[in-house]
C-alpha cells in the first residue's frame, strides 16, 4: 500500500486540516451553548462557562489523543490485515469514545463523586458549582478530575482497540474505502460530520452529569431560582406541575392543603388561591 491515504494531520497540509479542527471546536461549543438556551433552571453564564471549558479542555485532550492513536494504531494492526488509514481509525476510535468511553466515563465520575463524600474532598463533592472565594480552585480541581477520568478511559480502550485490530482493521476498510478516493473530503467526514454527531450526544449527555443540580439555586439564574423552589415543593407534598419558560403553576394537595399557586416568572410574583 503507497503512502496515498488520509492522515488527521498532514504538515504538507497543515492549513486545511486545523481550519477542519477549528470547525469541530465551534460546533461543538456551539451545541452546549444551544443546549443552555432551553434548560431549566437556567445556570449562570459565567458557571455555564467554566462548565464548558472542563469539556472544552477535555474534548482538546481527547482530539489529540485520538489522533496520536490513530497514528500508532494504523501502523501497529495485530495480524496480516494492513489498514493505514488514520482518519479510518480516528474515526473508530471516536466512535468508542462516545459510546463506550462515555459510559465508562460517566461510572467513574460517580464513583469519585462517592469517594469525595466519603473522605471530605470539598472541592469534588458538587461538580459544577464554583461559588465562594476558591471558585476557581473548585474548578481547577474538578477539571483535573476529569481530564484524569479521560486518561484512564483512553487507556483502557487504546488496549481494546488494539486488540480487536484484526476485525476493525477489515470492517474500516469496507467502510472508508469509497472515501479514500477524495481524501479531503474523507478528512471533513471524519473530523466535522461523524464527531458533529456523536459530539452533540457525547458533550449533553456527560453536561447533565459534570454541571450543578437544580438544588444549588445560587449557581442559576435569578429568575429561575423560583422554578427550583416550586420544584423541591413539588416532589415534597406530590404537586402537580405545568411549566412553561413563561408561566408555572402548581396545583397542591400536601397535606392540610388544597391550593393552587400560580407563578409568572417575568414578573417574580407568586398567586395563592386557598
Amino acid at each position: 500500500m503507497d503512502d496515498d491515504y488520509c492522515k488527521v494531520y498532514d504538515a504538507e497540509d497543515d492549513g486545511f486540516t486545523a481550519f477542519v479542527q477549528f470547525l469541530l471546536a465551534l460546533l461543538a461549543v456551539g451545541s452546549l451553548y444551544i443546549k443552555r438556551t432551553v434548560e431549566i433552571p437556567r445556570r449562570k453564564f459565567y458557571t455555564w462557562f467554566l462548565d464548558v471549558s472542563k469539556q472544552g479542555a477535555g474534548a482538546v485532550y481527547a482530539h489529540f489523543m485520538n489522533m496520536a492513536t490513530a497514528a500508532i494504531i494504523s501502523q501497529n494492526v495485530r495480524g496480516d490485515y494492513e489498514l493505514k488509514d488514520e482518519c479510518a481509525w480516528y474515526a473508530i476510535n471516536f466512535f468508542f469514545d462516545t459510546t463506550l468511553g462515555l459510559l465508562l466515563s460517566v461510572v467513574m465520575l460517580g464513583y469519585l463523586t462517592d469517594k469525595a463524600k466519603e473522605r471530605g474532598w470539598d472541592t469534588l463533592i458538587n461538580s459544577g458549582v464554583y461559588e465562594g472565594p476558591e471558585g476557581m480552585k473548585i474548578w481547577a480541581h474538578q477539571l483535573a478530575s476529569w481530564i484524569g477520568i479521560m486518561t484512564i478511559v483512553k487507556i483502557i480502550l487504546m488496549g481494546l482497540l488494539w486488540i480487536l485490530s484484526p476485525a476493525l482493521a477489515v470492517m474500516g476498510d469496507f467502510l472508508f474505502r469509497p472515501l479514500q478516493e477524495n481524501i479531503k473530503f474523507e478528512l471533513v467526514f471524519v473530523m466535522i460530520l461523524l464527531p458533529g454527531l456523536l459530539n452533540i450526544f457525547y458533550f449533553c449527555v456527560a453536561d447533565e452529569y459534570l454541571k450543578a443540580g437544580a438544588e444549588h439555586t445560587e449557581v442559576h439564574e435569578p429568575e429561575d431560582q423560583a422554578y427550583v423552589m416550586f420544584s423541591e415543593c413539588d416532589g415534597q407534598y406530590g404537586a402537580n406541575t405545568s411549566t412553561s419558560p413563561e408561566k408555572a403553576k402548581l396545583d397542591y394537595s400536601g397535606p392540610g392543603t388544597n391550593s393552587t399557586v400560580e407563578m409568572t416568572k417575568t414578573t417574580s410574583t407568586v398567586n395563592s388561591v386557598v
